[in-house]
């Protein structure tokens, strides 16, 4: 099974480098964020990763919503209303702001963040900035109708396509990894926000596990392996290191 693999911005965000890293950086300059939501598409198969932030969300948060995650997957031809497979990497505002697009969907979770998330953690207030309860409390409705697979790990979820929980961002982020005709995607989302991250072995600010962190960033150059790519999950870099969609310059690229 081979899947062409999409990224689509939705928003974006002005910032700086001191605003994503532990520790700080060498240099204080301009480093804006991108968000994006992405697809893995086959002949029998489509899997979109993640659903992105409301507009009211954005405006509150000092984002710029662009569109949402249907309008974006849309432009290069997948229908948020008839998708059946979702992978929610992990449950922060900006992956998860969109569930009621998906109407017809089983969305894919790891246990270890459903488990947090509804644990005594979700009382700190330093935990509880980085979701909204509305998007939470969705997530137990679908469960409860049904809609949610739990995997305690790794799993294939579909043929060529696994997750893997590498943990530290959050305690059940998952990977997504899927087979393509040149090798291996890693769709990173927050284990690795930039390729600086990656690259130069810096965590970014935000994590609940500063070691599990940098075994993540192990994990994600293993489930690469010698000839895939891991894909950041926040980086503007990822628009320009990929072909575009064709009319879609600036906010659609084909990584595979």
């Amino acid at each position: 099974m081979e899947y062409a693999v999409y990224a689509v911005k939705y928003a974006e965000r002005d910032a700086r480098s001191r605003d994503h890293f532990y520790g700080g950086y060498p240099e204080d300059r301009p480093m804006p964020m991108d968000y994006f939501v992405w697809a893995a598409v086959s002949s029998q198969h489509t899997l979109v990763v993640d659903t992105g932030f409301a507009a009211d969300v954005g405006t509150r948060r000092g984002r710029r919503h662009l569109r949402t995650a249907a309008d974006a997957l849309r432009t290069i031809g997948v229908d948020a209303s008839t998708v059946e497979h979702v992978a929610l990497t992990h449950f922060h505002y900006d992956h998860i702001g969109g569930l009621d697009q998906f109407p017809a969907a089983r969305f894919f979770i790891q246990e270890a963040e459903m488990a947090f998330w509804l644990g005594r953690s979700l009382a700190r207030g330093e935990v509880r900035t980085h979701i909204e309860l509305d998007d939470l409390l969705r997530i137990v409705r679908l469960n409860h109708a049904g809609r949610v697979r739990f995997v305690d790990g790794a799993q294939e979820i579909l043929p060529g396509v696994s997750v893997h929980n590498l943990a530290g961002h959050t305690p059940g982020l998952q990977v997504v990894r899927v087979e393509t005709a040149s090798g291996p995607v890693v769709l990173a989302s927050d284990s690795s926000h930039y390729y600086a991250n990656l690259d130069e072995d810096r965590a970014f600010i935000t994590f609940v596990d500063l070691a599990g962190v940098f075994r993540a960033f192990d994990g994600l150059r293993a489930l690469a392996g010698p000839d895939g790519q891991v894909v950041p999950g926040h980086d503007p870099l990822v628009l320009q290191r990929y072909p575009a969609v064709p009319g879609l310059e600036g906010s659609a690229v084909r990584i595979a």
